[in-house]
């Protein structure tokens, strides 16, 4: 069952195991331990200039002689705002300070500077096809049918993310080599594209299984290889993914904990991922919020997420992506280096209870052999 398929000889990978892309929080010694254990590690480049892109790749091929690969977010149709929108979101911000007691906080709500965000996908799909990335994934969407086929042309693999089988199937029909599903359990931002921000809340939430048995229904994983991704912690739900008709799965949460995430993934989150197991008291939920950058995503409930949840009028007034965080990311920034929980940005999947502090090496081999005993798998 686990053998050899069409994904891990198109990656020229060992195992049918993806390191999820986190931007910010993966780091080049992540991407390059999951690839030299057998998996594929990736870049989460998304925020990165195309200077920042080239240095991480050059950081990573100097650890490691293995297949790996790099995520882009599509920049998303431009949303006009209204300085109405950017005065509400500011007065919330400045009453949830005061409410909540964010201490000795130095930032200034109404000196933030709003405007439009630098448009960074150009100049990181040029290095991406001058590096000759051998595998690209992507977010939002998809690129064009121009830079599709210079991909093609340069033998770059394409990955793009599907939350919905309608959108899996755009994506093969585009000429994807793989598509990544998004179950609704996913960690960080949701991929989805042909869904409002607002209506991909409210619609495109369907579990991991679901996501699966909908699918598979439609494209065949043996012509075009589906990648599994929510929730996924262990070998068990590995199996239940790759017998669900998935070709191999994707892991974020659980990489958050390991040793190489330390310098990028602040103490106090990691503190709340990794205690989570201890006692039902310390497991807090998950929401699927806009607070953040304007899109949605998903991580551990905080006075921010509650502030702009989607019952409430304030959801109808969160600024556009690459807008709203302007205004909260700051703020985010200063409570992570004051561990003040309340104000940080805790992306984490739902299954997030089963992080453990462990290397991403022994992550990886903790999961193929938890495979190898479940289904005397050889991987050959």
């Amino acid at each position: 069952m686990f053998s050899k398929n069409l994904l891990t000889r198109l990656f020229n990978i060992q195992y049918p195991l993806i390191q999820a892309p986190m931007s910010p929080l993966t780091t080049p010694e992540l991407v390059a331990s999951v690839s030299n254990a057998g998996g594929l590690g990736t870049i989460a480049a998304a925020r990165m200039t195309g200077e920042q892109l080239k240095l991480e790749i050059q950081k990573v091929r100097a650890l490691t002689n293995k297949p790996f690969a790099v995520n882009l977010f599509i920049p998303p149709k431009k949303c006009g705002f209204s300085s109405e929108t950017v005065q509400f979101v500011r007065q919330e911000l400045k009453e949830l300070i005061r409410e909540k007691n964010l201490v000795n906080c130095p930032i200034d709500i109404d000196s933030l500077t709003v405007k439009a965000a630098d448009e960074l996908f150009p100049e990181q799909i040029n290095v991406v096809l001058n590096e000759k990335v051998s595998i690209l994934s992507f977010t939002f969407g998809y690129p064009s049918d121009e830079l599709i086929q210079q991909c093609k042309t340069k033998r770059i693999h394409l990955v793009g993310t599907a939350t919905t089988t309608q959108e899996a199937i755009v994506l093969k029909d585009k000429g994807c080599d793989a598509v990544c599903l998004q179950g609704s359990e996913a960690g960080g931002h949701r991929g989805s594209f042909l869904t409002s921000d607002n209506e991909t809340i409210e619609k495109s939430t369907i579990g991991l299984q679901s996501l699966l048995s909908q699918t598979t229904q439609f494209i065949d994983p043996t012509t075009c290889p589906l990648i599994a991704a929510g929730g996924i912690m262990d070998g068990y739900g590995f199996v239940n993914a790759i017998r669900s008709g998935a070709s191999a799965v994707q892991i974020g949460t659980r990489f958050l904990t390991c040793h190489e995430s330390e310098q990028l993934v602040p103490q106090a989150h990691r503190k709340l991922l990794l205690e989570a197991k201890n006692h039902i008291n310390q497991l807090h939920p998950t929401v699927l919020t806009r607070a953040y950058t304007g899109k949605p995503a998903r991580g551990i409930r905080t006075a921010i997420t509650d502030c702009f949840r989607l019952e409430d009028k304030r959801a109808k007034m969160i600024l556009p992506w690459q807008i709203q965080s302007q205004l909260i990311l700051p703020l985010c920034k200063f409570a992570a280096q004051t561990n003040q929980i309340d104000f940080m940005q805790l992306w984490a999947g739902q299954n997030y209870a089963r992080c453990e502090y462990q290397s991403a090496t022994a992550i990886v081999n903790e999961i193929i052999q938890q495979v190898k005993s479940i289904s005397n798998e050889k991987f050959i």
